[in-house]
């Protein structure tokens, strides 16, 4: 909750009152760029004993970092940014945060009260560059500051919404001159907690009876079920075993439940697994879908088998999501946690559940797939994901940037908790993992932070390796390197039937060397170009980070020519799938 000391809240300062209800809610890092317009902000945060100000090299970046500490600690991210171009530069990393409902604070910089109006450089009032409209957009909460004295109630707003039911970003733009101003004596208000209320047992034995008598019966886990497994998954497991009934999950949900699990198909969605497919293909006649959107990623470009589903519970605290993709069924507003809870609470009195199995014994186990040989042409993409595979402890933070790597993770990664697998799928921004890696790691030093990315994703956001070096940060990043923008590449050749050559150089990012780059940056790099390098090298790294505090790249010479699993995808794109 927010702070509700009254006896020196009167003497703080707009931008001391800030880090002081942060510092409440454990908030100990916030990421963004100094500038004149937040100086307030910036003196307070040099003074402040536990909150760090961590600067990185672009805005866009600092939005990406405290999207991964928030992903990484389940705190809220906070972004500080200055005005005009700084607020700008920032909302494409809050906007991603914003679409995939991750709770995030941006505290923009905004010129004094009495310039408004007049060309005051950097002016993001309504009558110059109007930031809070722009926001408004792309947040949940959007709003600037006209009084120091209602600072309190806007602040406790703001956080209300964006780590309310439904997660999602808000933004506070504070003129250069309030930031300066007292607070006075209102009071704080309490932070909204998530809601606790009971499943009605009826409801809980409803579903329960749908999945014991379902001839084919699938349980769809979504993000939103993340929270309510991140530390106890007894209640999912039992029910999942004592129903029988076979496990899916969405891509952003993937390794929420085991994947190693006999009843764990995987990811049923785009790029997702055979196994998840071809259960979905031969019909679903019961289906409990838990904390998703169910959105093109999730159900691989709104795919018909899933829609066929005869009976379905959707189960989701944002009742937005219901009936979007299926129609009909049973909505059930609540807590994934919540509703896990009553469902188990009821499981004894469901009896004994008689069903012929729904899974052949090769289909519910990952077919262990051989290491692949190298073409001369550069080492196989899957290769890397599978040596990846047999490190990965159960500690680790995987943050996949999007593009062919996105694919690759999402189809050869088997991941069990506790290791956790992060993807910025709503907006799909490019460069995600190159900050969020840091944030995530900043977060919880005790996890392993490792960046999957593209080439052309780290050109655009790969000098963020300066801000791990800068503040010793054991990031790790695995540059997926094809010399190409590989997914337009790849897609576009798809999708004209080869009319263009993968050869073609439209898309080529021309002689890089990403290594000696990450070097200039404070980095330690290799260069693998043999798969049978790729443990040693990724071991190697993922010691040297531990040991030396200190941001290690990964480069991959990857063949050009492997196409990502990414099957209908590149012709619903192009607006041709049937």
């Amino acid at each position: 909750m927010l702070n509700t000391r009254t006896d020196s809240v009167s003497e703080l300062t707009v931008a001391e009152f800030l880090l002081e209800q942060l510092d409440v809610l454990g908030v100990d890092s916030v990421f963004g760029i100094p500038g004149g317009n937040i100086s307030a902000f910036i003196q307070a945060l040099r003074e402040h004993p536990k909150i760090k100000f961590i600067i990185a090299s672009h805005e866009g970046g600092a939005a990406f970092m405290a999207d991964g500490y928030a992903r990484s600690t389940g705190k809220l991210g906070v972004c500080l940014v200055t005005a005009g171009p700084g607020a700008l530069n920032a909302l494409t990393g809050v906007a991603s945060a914003h679409r995939d409902q991750v709770p995030l604070l941006v505290v923009g910089g905004q010129v004094r009260t009495d310039l408004f109006g007049l060309r005051a450089l950097q002016d993001s009032s309504d009558l110059g560059t109007n930031m809070t409209a722009m926001y408004s957009h792309v947040s949940g909460f959007s709003t600037g500051l006209s009084d120091p004295g209602s600072f309190p109630r806007i602040l406790s707003q703001a956080i209300n919404v964006a780590t309310g039911p439904r997660p999602c970003a808000a933004y506070l733009s504070v003129p250069a001159d309030i930031a300066r101003m007292p607070v006075g004596d209102e009071k704080p208000t309490v932070v909204a907690r998530r809601p606790g209320m009971e499943l009605d047992p009826a409801e809980a034995r409803r579903v329960l009876g749908a999945l014991s008598q379902a001839r084919r019966p699938l349980i769809f886990l979504g993000n939103g079920a993340r929270q309510a497994l991140r530390s106890d998954q007894s209640a999912l497991r039992e029910i999942v075993h004592t129903l029988g009934v076979p496990v899916v999950t969405s891509m952003r949900a993937k390794g929420v439940f085991p994947e190693s699990d006999d009843l764990c198909l995987g990811v049923l969605g785009t790029a997702g697994s055979e196994r998840a497919a071809s259960y979905a293909a031969a019909g679903v006649d019961a289906l409990l879908v838990i904390g998703s959107g169910l959105g093109e990623w999730a159900t691989r470009s709104f795919d018909r088998d899933l829609a066929a589903v005869s009976s379905y519970f959707h189960v989701d605290l944002d009742p937005t999501v219901f009936g979007q993709f299926l129609r009909g069924g049973e909505h059930v507003q609540a807590d994934a946690e919540v509703f896990l809870r009553g469902l188990r609470r009821e499981l004894p009195g469901l009896g004994e559940v008689k069903r012929a199995p729904t899974l052949s014994p090769s289909s519910s186990r990952p077919t262990p797939v051989p290491l692949p040989r190298d073409s001369g042409m550069g080492v196989s993409p899957a290769a890397v994901m599978l040596a990846l595979n047999d490190l990965l402890t159960g500690q680790d933070d995987l943050y996949i940037d999007m593009g062919n790597c996105t694919a690759w993770a999402t189809h050869h990664l088997v991941i069990d908790p506790p290791t956790r697998v992060f993807y910025p799928c709503g907006l799909s921004s490019m460069g995600w993992s190159c900050g969020a890696t840091v944030g995530g790691r900043i977060g919880d030093g005790n996890r392993v932070a490792t960046a999957l990315v593209g080439d052309g994703a780290f050109l655009m956001n790969g000098n963020e390796v300066r801000t791990a070096a800068k503040n010793r940060v054991g990031a790790i990043f695995i540059v997926l390197d094809d010399g190409y923008l590989g997914m337009v590449n790849h897609g576009e050749h798809a999708q004209n039937g080869g009319r263009f050559s993968l050869d073609d150089d439209f898309y080529g990012l021309g002689a890089v060397d990403l290594a000696q780059f990450s070097r200039a940056l404070g980095a330690d790099a290799y260069v693998v170009e043999k798969a049978e390098a790729l443990r040693g090298t990724m071991g190697e790294a993922r010691s040297a980070a531990a040991r030396w505090s200190r941001p290690q790249v990964v480069v991959v010479k990857i063949d050009y020519r492997v196409s990502p699993p990414y099957g209908e995808r590149f012709a619903a794109v192009a607006g041709d799938a049937r």
